[in-house]
């Protein structure tokens, strides 16, 4: 399996001039919007069942980093994937990257002028309940595995297509 490199970042950007300058730099990549992500499994997970969707045929996208925004945030349509999990100008990101080494990687989000910030992909409570998990979800799973929740999201993604 290719390396995959998950890193928080934030500070100012144009997300679709950035975007830009990541595919040139790296294929398949992809930048979340970091007040939604829920750990780097929440990424893997989401990349391993985009991947997987395509080798079966059954990919609702045509691109696997399009795919990948789907099973990040859950969402068959790739609008409201895009509203709900695509970077926005907020400030806090989450970069994915596909092939590239986490001393390359780092250094490509240092030259946008970036700080990277490893708390931003840790779950939150917030995060969790974004994605439409009650407190009586929460209070069924240990403090530990609340993130756990997220994965079946993207899981019950592949039921629904």
């Amino acid at each position: 399996m290719n390396e995959i490199v998950i890193i928080g970042a934030e500070g100012s950007i144009d997300v679709e001039l950035v975007l830009k300058k990541l595919h040139s730099f790296c294929s398949p990549c992809q930048i979340f919007d970091a007040t939604i992500i829920c750990g780097k499994e929440h990424i893997i997970s989401a990349y391993k069942h985009a991947k997987r969707a395509f080798m079966q045929g059954k990919n609702i996208s045509n691109g696997l980093e399009m795919e990948i925004l789907l099973y990040v945030a859950g969402k068959r349509q790739i609008n409201d994937a895009v509203k709900f999990a695509g970077a926005k100008n907020n400030g806090k990101y989450v970069f994915l990257f596909i092939g590239k080494k986490e001393k390359e990687a780092r250094e490509f989000i240092k030259n946008l002028g970036l700080k990277i910030n490893r708390n931003l992909i840790k779950p939150t409570i917030k995060k969790l309940k974004k994605f439409g998990i009650t407190e009586k979800e929460l209070k069924t799973v240990d403090k530990s595995m609340r993130s756990d929740l997220v994965l079946e999201k993207i899981a019950m993604l592949d039921l629904i297509k």
